[in-house]
Parts: structure tokens; C-alpha cells; sequence
């Protein structure tokens, strides 16, 4: 009997060794935490822009805090293609670039948006460029409602002609994998269809003057050597088609 009573009064061993793991994943934590820091701090500062940009296409995630001049480029010299002959219904006929320069300078003069455009003639026609953050995110097609006005500016040019309407939507080289985006070629033609709507369904032009293009990365302007090069490749074209080229 007393010896069940000493074995019961007998204080129990405690293990005093256990606030040693808590203290080395503290330990490695901090370490893990200053070798973060050091590679941070010593990170080129454009390999730090390009990885961000492909994690931001990869997933789809908005960028926030891009917006353009506001100051209408002037219009673009051009080649004298006046001698170009092409063939059209009926025969022959020399192609006047000039009239079709004439009055898109006309038309244009309307707009007020502040927003830079780049209007190149090209044997087709007319090619007006703008920067593609003025209408979509990163990754995304849905059109900014900053972008709205703009739209409307151009729709209003666009009913003062007659040429039909083609647009292209252009990518960067940095690949996107989302559900909705399998590669660039959906994300842009995704976006030269959406524009190509709120044209017809919001802005009221005749839908047979329109089409819709994506060529994904295949026609880059610059070389995709850098995050500003990667942005100018990153655009939505505008090609207004002279009537022989239909």
C-alpha cells in the first residue's frame, strides 16, 4: 500500500526539450527571410519587370495604373502610291490614296479624347493604331469602361466614311494559358470581336462594314526584346480598306 503511494506522489518526467523545435523553424524562417531580401536586392530591375508581366498573363490578373498621353499624334507621312494600279470590277483603275488621306485628316479632327493615334496609309488603306491599355487590361478582353468614350469618339469618325472596317487585335510574345485564353491567338481575337460589337450593337455601325481579326504575336511592330517593346506589340488596329481592296 505505501509503496503505491510513493509511486503516485512520485512527480512525473516532463520533456523540456520541445521549445528547441519551435525556436529552429523560428531560426530558419529568418534565414530563409534575409536570403529573400539579399536576392531582391541584387535582382536585375528588367528581369524583375518581365517575370512580373508573364506571372500577370499567366493568371490573368489585372494591371492596374496604365493610361497613355493625351496629345493626338500627327498624321503619319506617306508614300505616294497614287501609280499603284490594282485590279478591281470593271478593269483597271489607279488607286487614290490621297483622297481617302484627305478626308480621314478631315474626320479626325473631331476627336477630343487626348488620345495618341498613329494613322499609317498603307496599299490597303488606313491603319490607325493606339496603345491596347486604352481599351483592355493585361490578359483580359473584356473593354475598360475608361475605354468607352474613346470607342465612341472613333464610331463617329467611322460613320462619316463608307470604307469598310477591319479589326485586328496584336499580342506580345509572352505566352498565357487561362481557361478562357488557351494562347494569344484566342485572347487576340477575342478582343477585335468585342470591339467590333460594342461598334455594331452599341455605336450603331452597319455590321457588313465590319470584320474581325487575331493575330495573336505572329505581327510584332518591335522586337520583343523588352517590357516597352512587349507594350507597342500589345495593340488593337484599326484598318479602314479602300473600296478596290474589298
Amino acid at each position: 500500500m505505501k509503496r503505491d503511494q510513493r509511486q503516485k506522489s512520485a512527480p512525473d518526467k516532463q520533456n523540456t526539450t520541445g521549445w528547441l523545435t519551435t525556436f529552429n523553424d523560428l531560426v530558419t524562417l529568418l534565414m530563409v527571410f534575409f536570403v529573400l531580401m539579399f536576392s531582391m536586392s541584387t535582382i536585375d530591375a528588367e528581369k524583375m519587370a518581365d517575370f512580373q508581366y508573364a506571372l500577370q498573363s499567366g493568371l490573368g490578373i489585372l494591371e492596374e495604373g496604365i493610361r497613355v498621353g493625351v496629345q493626338i499624334k500627327e498624321e503619319q507621312p506617306i508614300v505616294d502610291m497614287s501609280h499603284i494600279k490594282t485590279q478591281a470590277e470593271g478593269g483597271i483603275k489607279t488607286t487614290d490614296v490621297k483622297a481617302m488621306q484627305r478626308e480621314l485628316a478631315k474626320a479626325l479632327e473631331s476627336l477630343d479624347s487626348g488620345i495618341n493615334i498613329d494613322v499609317i496609309f498603307t496599299e490597303q488603306g488606313a491603319r490607325l493604331g493606339f496603345d491596347n491599355a486604352v481599351l483592355f487590361e493585361l490578359g483580359q478582353a473584356v473593354i475598360n469602361p475608361q475605354g468607352y468614350p474613346f470607342l465612341n469618339e472613333l464610331a463617329a469618325v467611322m460613320k462619316k466614311m463608307s470604307y469598310p472596317i477591319r479589326i485586328e487585335g496584336h499580342t506580345d510574345n509572352v505566352p498565357i494559358h487561362t481557361w478562357q485564353f488557351p494562347s494569344n491567338w484566342e485572347l487576340s481575337t477575342a478582343r477585335a470581336v468585342n470591339v467590333v460589337k460594342y461598334f455594331s450593337e452599341t455605336c450603331g455601325i452597319d455590321p457588313r462594314r465590319l470584320s474581325a481579326v487575331g493575330y495573336g504575336e505572329s505581327k510584332p511592330l518591335v522586337a520583343n526584346d523588352s517590357p516597352q517593346n512587349r507594350a507597342k506589340n500589345r495593340r488593337v488596329e484599326i484598318v479602314l480598306i479602300k473600296e478596290d481592296m474589298r
